[in-house]
């Protein structure tokens, strides 16, 4: 399938979930890229977003986000950095900016995910497990 898994966060923890993601897919067009990514999307299949919301989204991924449209990606699935596992505006605010731009936005299964401290970036296998896990879920249902 082809996909993209992209990211915006200054917190290592949640740069290696988007790393892990694209490291276990098969196509090596899936490695993780920052957002705006360096080459843009192309008819991708999904687009994964691996972000950190804080109390509004960052311009620069609510501009990318606008430019998602149904010619650059069919699916976009999030992943949120979020300490306490609930879905917020800012959260809100990104999912419906890309179904503005006429993506299907999947935003009945949204992966919440805890950052890390300052010290602790790795993730344990646990984690690794679990956002690949949910991966395939998205992708399976798309088949």
């Amino acid at each position: 399938m082809k996909m993209r898994v992209l990211y915006s966060s200054g917190n290592k923890k949640i740069v290696n979930y988007a790393v892990a993601l694209g490291e276990a897919q098969d196509d090596q067009r899936s490695i993780a890229d920052t957002i705006p990514p360096a080459y843009s999307c192309d008819r991708e299949r999904l687009v994964v977003l691996v972000v950190s919301v804080g109390s509004k989204v960052e311009d620069k991924v609510r501009l990318f986000a606008k430019e998602l449209t149904p010619a650059r990606a069919s699916n976009v699935a999030f992943v949120f950095e979020s300490k306490d596992k609930k879905i917020t505006p800012a959260m809100s605010e990104l999912m419906n900016t890309v179904a503005e731009a006429g993506t299907h936005a999947i935003s009945d299964n949204v992966l919440l995910v805890a950052g890390g401290s300052l010290f602790s970036s790795k993730l344990s296998d646990t984690e690794r497990a679990e956002i690949v896990d949910w991966c395939e879920g998205i992708k399976n249902t798309l088949k």
